[in-house]
């Protein structure tokens, strides 16, 4: 069995691990530009046929008020019992929060 030379030298095996990552860099990048290469060449068919991407211009389906059916969602109305509820209410809060604040 052949006996193995002793290397206590750490400055080699850094350079051999940097030789191996610049080796590792080389073949990423090699993996790039093939890849890159395959995308250049998927895009140009599609500029060339004129297809775009996206909605179709003059869509009419622009709005979330639009339904499945195309038809516009009925707009919700409320009483105007209902408006003097919420208005009072909404007083009745501001004058507590008012009382809270002059309290304090």
């Amino acid at each position: 069995m052949p006996k193995s030379a002793k290397n206590n030298d750490p400055s080699a095996l850094i350079k051999l691990a940097i030789d191996g990552i610049d080796a590792q860099i080389k073949d990423l990048l090699e993996k790039r530009e093939q890849l890159a290469k395959l995308v250049d060449a998927g895009d140009a068919p599609a500029a060339a046929n004129g297809r775009r991407r996206g909605r179709p211009p003059g869509s009419k389906n622009k709005g979330a008020a639009v339904s499945a059916a195309g038809q516009k969602a009925k707009k919700r109305v409320v009483s105007a019992a209902t408006r003097k509820k919420l208005k009072e209410a909404a007083k009745a809060r501001w004058e507590r929060a008012r009382s809270q604040k002059n309290a304090a």
